[in-house]
């Protein structure tokens, strides 16, 4: 996946196959196991110029990193500085207390945004309140991407123009 995105100047990005302790290995081994494969990873990215991205999930599909805090500690145990942290804020409304003290306490870690919302339809179609998330993120000065990572509600082509009003809206307040 790294050297077929890597061509095409992308980034690659470790989600659902990051695994997760349990059925005999325990968690300390699993997270050795995760840090060591981001480890080789982001320095098998870094030759493409880009970064490997690291995205934390909620408790349904991992038991590793469920938080952008417990992606944070993960990253700071690699010697790598080629991960970077996903910001889904689908998984983050299941995990987080409070999304924007999360994307602050990710300053510098944070590599890329999901923009969607609390139940994965277009942003906007949920519950979340963007406008303190895109304060937080303008507040890191935060200026990679944000992808809408969301079911095609109600059809391809409406989502697709639910999330960029949705985005346009808010960010355009939270730079003003």
């Amino acid at each position: 996946i790294i050297d077929v995105a890597g061509s095409l100047s992308a980034p690659a990005i470790i989600g659902s196959m990051q695994g997760r302790s349990g059925d005999g290995v325990d968690h300390p081994t699993a997270v050795g196991y995760l840090s060591a494969a981001l480890e080789a990873l982001g320095e098998h990215a870094k030759q493409y110029k880009v970064p490997l991205i690291y995205e934390p999930l909620n408790r349904y599909e991992t038991n590793m990193a469920t938080t952008i805090d417990a992606g944070v500690q993960i990253l700071r145990r690699l010697s790598t500085k080629n991960v970077v942290l996903l910001a889904d804020l689908f998984h983050m409304n299941i995990e987080e207390t409070n999304l924007p003290a999360a994307i602050r306490a990710g300053a510098g870690h944070i590599g890329h945004v999901h923009f969607v919302d609390s139940n994965r339809r277009p942003a906007g179609f949920g519950h979340l309140d963007y406008g303190p998330i895109a304060r937080a993120l303008h507040d890191i000065s935060y200026n990679g991407f944000a992808s809408a990572e969301a079911f095609p509600y109600p059809d391809p082509d409406a989502a697709a123009r639910q999330t960029i009003e949705t985005f346009r809206r808010f960010f355009r307040a939270a730079s003003a």
